[in-house]
């Protein structure tokens, strides 16, 4: 194999496994939810880890080729490390899993875009710019919830009624 496509093959095996940490840790987060409107927000972030992660397959195919093999043990983000540590259930508050989600999301984001390069080809750059996005959006998503949970909010968020409305 040639020093690119290695190179490719390491890169996409490593965001392979920053999926499957993602994958892993929103399916966990949702089979803890009590409030169902939070347990549908996690159920959908957990299922874009599985689309990103058939993507980032079929980029594989396509540029490298061959079989996958195994994933590298580290990821794209500290989930990695919470889990091979088994450090997840010394997380216990609402607010450490998010702050814990919103750094993964922020590591998988910077991490594609870091990767757009890699390849000259506008499909593969089409794709990882939208990975990146997508990503962006989950910290965003993330982000919003923390603050709603912390307090703060802005008046403008809730349409024509005020706050005490709600």
């Amino acid at each position: 194999m040639s020093e690119t496509k290695e190179k490719i093959a390491e890169v996409l095996k490593c965001a392979m496994r920053g999926e499957e940490d993602g994958y892993k840790f929103y399916n966990l987060l949702a089979e803890r939810a009590t409030n169902q409107e939070a347990k549908k927000k996690l159920e959908g972030l957990r299922d874009d880890e599985i689309r990103h992660k058939q993507v980032l397959k079929e980029i594989y195919a396509e540029h490298v080729g061959g079989e996958i093999g195994e994933l590298p043990e580290k990821g794209l983000s500290v989930l990695t490390e919470i889990f091979a540590k088994g450090k997840i259930s010394q997380i216990k508050t609402e607010m450490e899993f998010i702050n814990l989600a919103i750094e993964a999301e922020l590591a998988a984001s910077k991490y594609y875009q870091e990767q757009y390069d890699l390849i000259d080809d506008p499909t593969f750059k089409k794709i990882f710019d939208q990975l990146a996005d997508e990503e962006h959006h989950h910290f965003e998503l993330l982000q919003a919830e923390k603050d709603a949970l912390s307090g703060n909010y802005s008046w403008f968020e809730f349409g024509d009624t005020s706050p005490m409305e709600h």
